[in-house]
């Protein structure tokens, strides 16, 4: 039997995440230069910017162009639309387990290319799930990842999340969610290593990520940022903007000093 379900976004939130993401963008437009020359000065090491579940690199595209004007690489991602497709269709949570597993392992063999070729360990930003992509690979090879920065990422049972019920319906899922173990899905927010610094980036307006899944448990090494996004706007919102490059920044004062 599941436990009880956390209690998904607000539905006001929820339907005006289009509306609201559009005037984040159209903000993020008009103060691009601003954040560029206000930001703290990167230091060239490679940032892996991690794009959410059914996006790819082109979603991230601003993001990373704010992060190379800063003063970090950004390569790719190379995950593609990052999207359930053939044997890892998702119809239950277990089967979204499984390709979490699937993805983080891509994410974990870009990462020790990046080391390899470049000789430093990349930082990991990820939005949504790509937030959850970098905190399994931080966990499962911390030697090589320098910090994780996540953005508006589900950590939680999904069914806090406005869009469960919806994916379910899409995938023609006909599991009963009883049936169905969450722990497959929840146990992977308990941190195994403290060795990473993980900056958390939320919002209580977040119209697709629940308040009761947006967050770690407290640890040293993370640190949880508030943010007023919507899930959509968290690629394109000048808040968000400034808070990662101060997450990148300050992993650089800690290693140096």
């Amino acid at each position: 039997m599941s436990a009880a379900s956390p209690p998904p976004p607000d539905l006001f939130h929820a339907l005006t995440e289009p509306w609201r993401a559009g005037f984040e963008a159209t903000r993020l437009a008009l103060a691009f230069e601003d954040l560029v020359e206000s930001a703290p000065p990167g230091d060239d090491h490679p940032v892996l910017v991690l794009p959410s579940y059914g996006t790819g690199d082109g979603g991230t595209t601003v993001l990373r162009r704010f992060l190379r004007r800063v003063g970090y690489r950004t390569p790719p991602s190379a995950l593609g639309r990052n999207v359930d497709r053939g044997d890892l269709r998702i119809r239950r949570v277990e089967d979204a387990a499984r390709f979490r597993s699937r993805q983080a392992e891509r994410v974990l063999h870009r990462v020790r290319a990046l080391a390899d070729e470049t000789g430093h360990a990349p930082s990991l930003v990820g939005w949504s799930m790509g937030g959850l992509l970098a905190l399994d690979v931080s966990q499962h090879a911390p030697e090589l990842v320098r910090s994780v920065v996540t953005l508006g990422s589900p950590f939680g049972d999904p069914r806090g999340t406005s869009m469960f019920h919806l994916m379910r319906r899409l995938s023609g899922s006909r599991v009963p969610v009883e049936e169905q173990d969450f722990s497959t899905w929840t146990e992977r927010a308990r941190l195994q290593t403290h060795a990473v610094p993980i900056t958390v980036i939320h919002s209580n307006r977040d119209g697709i990520v629940g308040r009761a899944i947006a967050r770690l448990a407290q640890a040293p090494c993370v640190r949880h940022v508030h943010v007023d996004s919507s899930h959509l706007g968290f690629a394109a919102h000048p808040e968000v903007y400034s808070e990662v490059a101060q997450a990148l920044a300050r992993t650089a004062l800690t290693r140096a000093a």
